[in-house]
């Protein structure tokens, strides 16, 4: 399901956003390389956290799912810039109902997480919220 909720993410974040990479965030950060002559999204599951047990005999709960969209851009301001893309970012996700989820995702927080070698990277938290159900053996 996490997986199913993040590849629709990938989906709409490339139709969004087709000037921009969209990638799932590297299993290596430390050896990404950003080859696109402007900028990339990399998305990362952040967290569940869990609510109380609904009562109806078998485990059923409410699941927020928070996801991490990483900005990395050439540019801080112009109109392909971080600051410019983040209004986009935002926008593109903001109210966005990913597959077999009860609410649309919504939008948690954003920050700057630094610049490093001529690149600026902004971290856009969002969530979302699904029910988890144990499947019967």
């Amino acid at each position: 399901m996490t997986l199913d909720i993040m590849r629709a993410l990938l989906v709409l974040l490339t139709k969004r956003l087709p000037q921009l990479e969209v990638a799932f965030f590297p299993e290596q950060p430390e050896q990404f390389h950003l080859h696109h002559p402007l900028g990339a999204v990399l998305l990362s599951f952040a967290r569940s956290r869990f609510g109380d047990i609904q009562d109806v005999g078998m485990v059923f709960q409410p699941r927020v799912l928070h996801f991490t969209l990483t900005l990395v851009m050439r540019q801080l301001n112009g109109n392909d810039g971080a600051i410019a893309l983040l209004d986009t970012l935002r926008q593109a996700v903001g109210g966005f109902m990913p597959p077999d989820c009860r609410r649309p995702l919504w939008l948690i927080n954003e920050v700057f997480l630094g610049q490093s070698q001529g690149l600026w990277q902004y971290a856009l938290t969002v969530a979302t919220e699904t029910w988890f159900v144990r499947k019967r053996r």
